[in-house]
C-alpha cells in the first residue's frame, strides 16, 4: 500500500511537471499551473511555498481527490461535556468557638444530619463563660455604679458568639448556666464533624463544616476554542447519567481565567438549584450548551491544512485547476471550522488527498523558484 501511494505521487508529480514544461519545447507559454496570476500564490514573506496546480480529471479519482462546497449558513454551536458536582463555596459555614472549654453535650451528632440556622449543635462548659455570666449578674445588682461593668460583660458574651437566647435567659433568670448551648450559624447538612462529647476545644479547632445543598455548582472542562464562544449567563442543560431522560437547567456563572497548558482546556462554573437533593457533591453530570454564532462560512475540518504559521485550503477554480488559499480560521463547530476570511460560501474546496495536492503544490513552487524567469522562457522558446 505504501509503495502504491509513493508510485501514485511520483506519477502525479511527473505528469504535472511534464505538463508544466510541455509548452516550452515549442516555444509557447507554460501550462495553466505556471501561468495564473501571481497574487494567488501563498507566500512566507517574499518566498513562495505553494502555487496553483493542475490535476487532470482522469487522475482525480485515482488519487482519491474529493471536493465539497463551503457553506454559508446560520451556525449553532453545541458543546457537550461532563461536569463534576461540587458544593457552592458561598454557602459553606465552618464552626469554631472563640473561647476554650469542654463539650458536654452534642446535638448534631453525625455527618449528613440536616440542621437549621439557630438549631443547637452542642453545649460548652467553660470557666470563662461562667465567670463572665456571674460578673454580669453581680454588676447589675450594683445599680448605676455597675452599669458599665455589666455592659462590658454582656458585650463580651456577644463577642464570644453566645446566642442571644442564652443572654436573654441570663437576664431573665438571674442565674449563671454551667454549660452554654451554641447554635448552628447556617442552614444545611453537616458534611464534616470533628466535635466529640467530652472533648476539650480551643478557638483554632474546626468543629463542624455545614453546607447548604439547595444550590450547587457544576464544574465543567471546556476546550480552548469553546471558551472563546461561551460567556457568563449562557444557559446549560444538565442531565444525570443514571436518568438521561430528565433534564435540568442552570447558568454559567463564572469562567475561570486560566488555561491548563498540558490539556489546553479551561474550566467553567454552572450554578443549579437543587431543592429535591437529586444532585450530590462528587457526582458526574452530562452538560450541553448551545450558542448561536450567526451566519458564517463553514468548511469541514479535513479541508484545512495547518502549516504551523498559517491555515490553507485548496480551492477548485475549474474542473482541473486547484488554487491554494490562505484563510483565517475561527472556532471549531463539531467537525467543521468557521472561516472568518479568505473564502466565500459556495466555493469548491478539497477535503481529501491533501498529502498529494499539498506536496505537488510545494514541488511546483520549488521548480518555479529554481527555474528561469517567465521572460527568459519566452526568449528561449523563440530560439
Amino acid at each position: 500500500m505504501r509503495i502504491f501511494f509513493v508510485f501514485l505521487f511520483v506519477c502525479f508529480s511527473a505528469s504535472a511537471f511534464a505538463q508544466s514544461h510541455e509548452g516550452h519545447a515549442g516555444g509557447g507559454a507554460p501550462q495553466t499551473q505556471n501561468s495564473p496570476a501571481q497574487g494567488n500564490q501563498v507566500k512566507t514573506g517574499m518566498e513562495e511555498t505553494h502555487v496553483p496546480i493542475e490535476v487532470p480529471v482522469e487522475n482525480q479519482a485515482k488519487i482519491g481527490l474529493r471536493t465539497v462546497k463551503a457553506e454559508k449558513r446560520n451556525v449553532e454551536h453545541t458543546i457537550r461535556t461532563v461536569g463534576t458536582v461540587t458544593v457552592d463555596q458561598t454557602r459553606e459555614a465552618h464552626v469554631h468557638t472563640k473561647i476554650k472549654g469542654w463539650i458536654e453535650t452534642i446535638y448534631a451528632d453525625y455527618v449528613g444530619k440536616p440542621v437549621e440556622k439557630g438549631q443547637p449543635l452542642f453545649d460548652l462548659y467553660s470557666p470563662d463563660l461562667i465567670a463572665t455570666q456571674e460578673e454580669y449578674l453581680a454588676a447589675r445588682q450594683q445599680g448605676a455604679i455597675g452599669r458599665e461593668i455589666a455592659a462590658a460583660a454582656r458585650n463580651r458574651l456577644q463577642l464570644w458568639d453566645v446566642p442571644q437566647t442564652e443572654i436573654e435567659r441570663l437576664e431573665k433568670n438571674g442565674k449563671a448556666k454551667r454549660a452554654v448551648t451554641f447554635n448552628s450559624p447556617a442552614e444545611g447538612f453537616i458534611v464534616e464533624k470533628m466535635a466529640i462529647q467530652g472533648m476539650y476545644i480551643t478557638p483554632e479547632m474546626e468543629l463542624y463544616r455545614i453546607t447548604d445543598l439547595s444550590r450547587l455548582w457544576i464544574i465543567v472542562t471546556l476546550y480552548e476554542y469553546d471558551v472563546a464562544v461561551i460567556s457568563e449567563g449562557d444557559e446549560a442543560v444538565i442531565s444525570l447519567p443514571y436518568d438521561p431522560e430528565k433534564s435540568f437547567t442552570g447558568k454559567i456563572s463564572y469562567i475561570y481565567p486560566e488555561i491548563e497548558e498540558e490539556t489546553r482546556t479551561a474550566k467553567a462554573r454552572i450554578e443549579i438549584d437543587n431543592p429535591e437533593q437529586r444532585f450530590k457533591p462528587g457526582m458526574f453530570a452530562n452538560v450541553e450548551m448551545k450558542k448561536n454564532l450567526g451566519e458564517s462560512v463553514v468548511v469541514p475540518d479535513d479541508a484545512v491544512l495547518d502549516t504551523g504559521t498559517r491555515s490553507i485550503v485548496f480551492v477548485k477554480t475549474d474542473v482541473s485547476h486547484f488554487e491554494p488559499r490562505e484563510v483565517k480560521v475561527g472556532p471549531r463547530v463539531e467537525d467543521n471550522f468557521i472561516i472568518l476570511s479568505g473564502l466565500d460560501g459556495g466555493e469548491d474546496i478539497v477535503v481529501s488527498a491533501h498529502f498529494l495536492i499539498d506536496a505537488e503544490s510545494k514541488f511546483q513552487a520549488a521548480i518555479r523558484k529554481g527555474s528561469p524567469s517567465q521572460a527568459g522562457h519566452g526568449g528561449h522558446g523563440g530560439e
